[in-house]
């Protein structure tokens, strides 16, 4: 693995990682269509640590807030038990995913090798990113059964082409809850699930081989990369406009499809 691949791999990570158009389809269809070789569990683990570490930055206030509540800083009581009551939501929305990470590890490598599987799914994101055109707020904040279907959605996106930020935020605004709110809570879910993937493939990562330059500068990038897709994610958010990203989804596993097929 070169810097150069790494810079464009850590580009499209960062990018797509918190754009809701999935980083790991792109990445498999990005493998096949650029020639570039597989990145291996360093460089993977890299990236996802550039990434993770561009959401902590990101929502630093949003972190500092729950790790106060949880302790007990918080001196005003309603507002540590509202911050308590959010810790409590994000554990219960991260079991969906540990427990089929953990089930259906196997399987999930195996989709990983199929560029067409990964620019379906993509589809199947997109379509379900238009569906949020009809969403409309009617919840004050996010309910348990709202967080349990988040984190099912969080699930079926480790499947490659399913967008985690995408699926998780359509289904949290289908359940009511506005698109900042339900973007923030994906988000915040995500570190967790990033955090625990990653602690999990370190020590196969460490022992294949050793971390060097490529490893740092792609995770650097989709640092940087990463945190600017936030501002920018929010931004079109405020408007309102998720689903067009859904076009994208559409056009761009179509024409994935069509390429690899004829």
């Amino acid at each position: 693995m070169t810097a150069y691949e790494a810079v464009w791999l850590g580009i499209i990570q960062g990018a797509t990682e918190f754009l809701p158009v999935s980083s790991s389809g792109h990445l498999v269809i990005a493998e096949r269509l650029l020639g570039v070789r597989q990145p291996g569990v360093a460089l993977e683990v890299a990236l996802h640590l550039g990434t993770l570490l561009a959401v902590i930055v990101y929502f630093r206030q949003q972190l500092r807030y729950l790790a106060r509540g949880v302790i007990g800083l918080i001196p005003d009581v309603p507002e540590r038990r509202t911050a308590r009551r959010l810790f409590l939501l994000l554990i219960l929305a991260s079991v969906p995913a540990a427990v089929v990470g953990l089930l259906l590890k196997d399987r999930i490598e195996e989709a990983f090798a199929s560029e067409v599987f990964a620019a379906s799914m993509l589809i199947v994101t997109g379509l379900l990113l238009l569906s949020t055109v009809r969403a409309r707020v009617s919840r004050a904040r996010i309910d348990p059964a709202s967080a349990w279907w988040v984190g099912c959605a969080q699930a079926i996106a480790i499947l490659p082409g399913i967008s985690r930020s995408g699926s998780t935020m359509a289904v949290g605004m289908m359940r009511g809850i506005s698109p900042t709110e339900a973007a923030e809570f994906s988000f915040l879910l995500s570190i967790p699930a990033v955090a625990g993937a990653s602690i999990l493939t370190l020590p196969d990562a460490m022992s294949r081989s050793q971390l060097g330059m490529p490893h740092l500068i792609g995770g650097l990038v989709a640092a940087v990369t990463g945190y600017a897709a936030l501002a920018f994610l929010f931004a079109i958010l405020r408007r309102g406009r998720l689903w067009w990203f859904g076009w994208y989804c559409v056009g761009a596993g179509t024409a994935t499809i069509l390429v690899f097929r004829l």
